[in-house]
């Protein structure tokens, strides 16, 4: 009589694990392109963005637009990243938290901050806010606060490929 695996039956072993606060701002870190989640009364708008983590902090430039002004009228968002290797085989991070326009005028209160998302957006793009800016209508800084943040895990024990498109 022969032993029969997991993989040789097809059976899948899929395990789901909420990942720790570290892990999860690891993923956070790592990443560049995410979801950012805005909604204003009955509207929900969610969109694809690049951004930059940072001490608690997802920092991302935004151009003025529908999206800009509801986040104004309700300062919140939720964000998400994701890494996927598999069908089954993922990890997600989700964060929920307050959105804070900075103000790149040199006598408001925010200023500092202002400065400290240039200096870091820079590390990743140097040419952000100069002449050579590759996406010049982004001239709004913004920062989605991490005040709560869920991360997720499925693995599975014999992987299949995704499927081609």
């Amino acid at each position: 009589m022969t032993e029969m695996s997991a993989q040789d039956t097809g059976e899948l072993n899929v395990t789901v694990r909420e990942l720790s606060r570290d892990e999860s701002l690891a993923i956070l870190a790592k990443h560049h392109l995410g979801r950012v989640g805005i909604t204003y009364q009955d509207r929900f708008h969610l969109k694809i963005c690049n951004y930059l983590y940072s001490e608690d902090w997802i920092y991302a430039r935004a151009e003025l637009g529908d999206d800009l002004v509801m986040a104004e009228h309700h300062p919140w968002a939720a964000f998400e990243v994701d890494e996927v290797d598999g069908i089954l085989d993922w990890r997600s991070v989700e964060v929920w938290g307050a959105i804070e326009f900075l103000s790149s005028d040199m006598h408001s209160e925010d200023w500092f901050e202002f400065e400290n998302a240039v200096r870091l957006l820079r590390g990743a793009v140097p040419e952000i806010l100069k002449a050579d800016d590759p996406m010049p209508k982004r001239v709004h800084l913004v920062r989605v606060h991490v005040d709560n943040i869920l991360g997720r895990e499925s693995r599975v024990g014999n992987p299949r490929p995704l499927p081609q498109p």
